[in-house]
């Protein structure tokens, strides 16, 4: 799986994500599927270089941006997705 390095000048969309396994775990995650640790992880991953991105900006940005490294489960990547379209980003 590619993912871009954290940072980078723009964030790089889950849909074109070439490994595979991204897919599978976003996938799980909107048909309300189980999760793996491993999909956890790969989520915690691809919304750590979303968010990470210089395009972002906003009251809670920098927040989010702390409290993405915390995301361990289904409710966490919930409650962070949700606080991440508060601030209209939307990465799913």
């Amino acid at each position: 799986m590619r993912i871009v390095e954290a940072g980078a000048p723009t964030p790089q969309y889950w849909l074109y994500e070439t490994g595979g396994l991204l897919s599978t775990a976003v996938m799980a995650y909107l048909r309300n599927e189980p999760m793996t640790a491993d999909d956890i992880t790969l989520m915690r991953r691809y919304l750590t270089q979303w968010i990470t991105s210089p395009v972002w900006r906003g009251p809670g940005v920098d927040k989010l941006r702390l409290d993405v490294h915390d995301i361990r489960s289904r409710a966490d990547i919930d409650a962070w997705l949700y606080r991440a379209l508060e601030e209209n980003i939307d990465p799913l």
